[in-house]
């Protein structure tokens, strides 16, 4: 007690509470530091309780994350009108200890999957992402920051996806692009469109596909449902495979189904 008195640790009487001249920040990712205004210096351990903290969850609604002009990370609240260098995710810090992995399941959402998640250097294209699981999965990968390009067969409906995606965050970096899997010349095209903007691609999702439609063949000769499931997104990671891997670590997601049940 006599070496925390020493320190003026013992003018406090919570545990986690600092002592004077400290002061408790976090990082762009949301871990917990803390700055010592009396000797210049910063470390990760409480002064105190010798624990590391993370900030838990997502900022709240109306909050976001900037950098001001000598580098500092700083966070405005537009619905208040007030910028402040505290993070408030910080009356909300979890000790850093090791989380047992999340079991998901089908009540889970796509939001929830991601939550907490930084996608803002990554670039996800996914097909069919104008409706159903695709439009989940694209509004995830854009509210978390990613740039997100919708591959699909009919651009209007593909469009109003994207306005939906913006209304909801300004920001959001999401687009649609022309991929229709049931004309492999149309795979072909969207592959030289994409390598045309010089994107890396970090996420592909092979997620379009239709069941219970009547027995046609396509314009190439190929039975459509197998065409559209799985021979066209064959086809689109095979033209694509080249950014895939320079864009490493990437990966190809392929949605499953239970229709064959």
């Amino acid at each position: 007690m006599a070496a925390l008195k020493y320190a003026g640790m013992d003018d406090t009487d919570s545990e986690d509470e600092l002592p004077p001249g400290w002061e408790e920040r976090s990082t762009k990712d949301g871990w917990v530091y803390y700055a010592n205004h009396d000797d210049m210096k910063t470390q990760w351990e409480h002064p105190k309780t010798g624990k590391r903290k993370r900030c838990a969850g997502d900022l709240p609604y109306g909050w976001e994350q900037e950098t001001d002009e000598k580098g500092q990370i700083i966070y405005v609240d537009h619905i208040n009108k007030r910028t402040t260098y505290f993070d408030p995710r910080q009356a909300f810090t979890v000790e850093d200890v090791v989380v047992k992995p999340k079991r998901y399941d089908g009540n889970t959402a796509a939001l929830e999957i991601l939550q907490g998640r930084d996608f803002s250097d990554k670039v996800v294209v996914i097909t069919g992402g104008n409706s159903g699981v695709g439009f989940e999965t694209a509004r995830s990968f854009a509210l978390h920051g990613a740039h997100v390009i919708l591959a699909c067969r009919n651009l209007s409906r593909a469009s109003k996806a994207v306005s939906l995606i913006q209304q909801e965050w300004q920001k959001a970096r999401v687009e649609a692009m022309m991929c229709d899997l049931a004309r492999l010349c149309s795979v072909r095209e969207f592959a030289q469109s994409f390598k045309a903007k010089k994107l890396p691609l970090h996420i592909l999702v092979c997620n379009a596909a239709v069941c219970t439609q009547p027995w046609r063949l396509t314009e190439d000769g190929l039975e459509s449902t197998f065409q559209i499931c799985h021979l066209g997104h064959f086809l689109l990671v095979q033209c694509l495979q080249d950014v895939l891997r320079r864009s490493a670590p990437a990966r190809v997601v392929v949605v499953s189904s239970e229709s064959h049940r």
